[in-house]
């Protein structure tokens, strides 16, 4: 079987690498289309990838035009994409909708929703067509994700959407059948939301995240405590761990998160440490203050969560898997993207309106208090990380055969029918 893959950084590519290498442990044969960030990472994870600009011309006029006027807003270096990278991504999209929808309409469409305007599906289209593949796997981000989707819908290529957690941002367009012709989810409240949004209930299946399959592994505890020594962080300091998103509407607000953090965790004699995320400005221009430990892309991020003992998060997926690991977890709701995700005490976690309640939420959960007690009883009631690229696979694999199936039946009916 070959199976087309495609996805973006941060968590969607977390996703995709396992399910990627667990398919050809089965035998099957992998493509990986990987979009912007994404291309670094599975370089490092040496698995082998396309990008954008290998099926782009560069040369043409439109793409080169449209892609460099984008790319002065949107091209970042020092994020492993080069210039050029961006260029044809952003031309390609741009071209896109343009086809669709006129050069006029495109742009006023691009001022009004930034890059969540593109969805390039006659692009997505040609690059499917070009591997022939009996299944396209893809997360749930918007634009070249959403578009494969589509364009498998298109080319009658059984498709499946990994839902790697929440999905509520996702739900307008997931809710469509061209969307994934199966959704893998990870939380049981996502599979009742898409199924009172309109999907078929059959159509989506409760497998868990490949990106959480790491966290079973029995060694991870001891790794922590190798990182916390190699560091200079002593048994008896409290470790606080800061999972840094982007924030496209106000791109300080993290960086005045991390200066806030860092400042509590000295006045309370804590240690802090930073991890800014894959899609974040140029990590070589960040100021971390000295006194702070930064945790690299290059370290696993298992490692890091389990060396801490609370984390801190505003809307990221990493949340999710400081939870799974039985770690305390801080989410201060002051993003523009709050109303995304669902955390709350049911999973364990302890959520606050504004960064001033940082120092009380932190000391509740670093010291045996009735809150951190109570939160952690929650924590242990939550599924255990594992198997879920496995489960995927299996699923992956049987909605091919279905699928196949059904064709074959098709044709013998129409076959006897003359």
């Amino acid at each position: 079987m070959r199976v087309f893959l495609t996805c973006y950084g941060g968590a969607h590519v977390s996703a995709i690498i396992p399910l990627y290498q667990a398919l050809v442990r089965r035998g099957h044969t992998c493509d990986l289309l990987a979009l912007t960030t994404a291309a670094e990472t599975a370089r490092r994870c040496n698995l082998p990838f396309y990008r954008p600009i290998d099926f782009v011309d560069i040369a043409d006029a439109d793409i080169l035009e449209w892609g460099e006027r984008l790319a002065q807003r949107h091209h970042t270096e020092g994020k492993g994409l080069s210039r050029d990278e961006s260029i044809a991504y952003l031309g390609v999209s741009f071209c896109d909708l343009a086809a669709d929808i006129g050069e006029a309409e495109a742009w006023r469409r691009y001022e009004k929703s930034g890059l969540n305007a593109f969805a390039p599906v006659r692009f997505m289209r040609r690059v499917i067509a070009q591997f022939e593949p009996d299944v396209v796997v893809a997360t749930t981000s918007p634009r070249m994700e959403k578009a494969a989707l589509r364009a498998a819908f298109q080319l009658d290529v059984p498709s499946l959407c990994m839902v790697e957690l929440f999905g509520l941002l996702e739900e307008p367009w997931l809710s469509r059948p061209d969307n994934g012709h199966v959704l893998a989810v990870s939380r049981e409240d996502v599979r009742r939301r898409l199924v009172a949004a309109g999907r078929q209930a059959c159509d989506i299946h409760l497998t868990g995240s490949p990106m959480f399959d790491q966290l079973a592994d029995p060694d991870l505890p001891a790794a922590g405590r190798r990182w916390r020594h190699e560091h200079g962080v002593a048994d008896s300091e409290k470790l606080v761990f800061w999972a840094e998103q982007p924030e496209p509407g106000d791109p300080e607000l993290p960086r005045r998160v991390r200066l806030h953090l860092a400042d509590l965790c000295r006045r309370k004699g804590w240690r802090l440490v930073v991890r800014l995320h894959p899609s974040s400005t140029d990590h070589r221009a960040e100021k971390i203050p000295s006194d702070c430990l930064q945790s690299h892309a290059h370290e696993p991020l298992s490692h890091v969560m389990h060396a801490c003992d609370a984390g801190v998060t505003l809307t990221s997926t990493v949340g999710w898997e400081l939870l799974l690991c039985n770690k305390p977890l801080l989410v201060i709701r002051i993003s523009e993207f709050s109303n995304a995700v669902t955390y709350g005490s049911d999973d364990g976690a302890l959520v606050v309106d504004t960064l001033e309640q940082a120092a009380g939420g932190l000391s509740d959960l670093l010291h045996d208090t009735t809150e951190s007690a109570r939160l952690q009883q929650f924590r242990s009631r939550l599924p255990s990380p594992g198997g879920a690229s496995h489960r995927i696979c299996d699923l992956i694999e049987k909605t091919v055969f279905a699928r196949n199936y059904s064709l074959e039946d098709m044709r013998r009916a129409r076959t006897h029918a003359n």
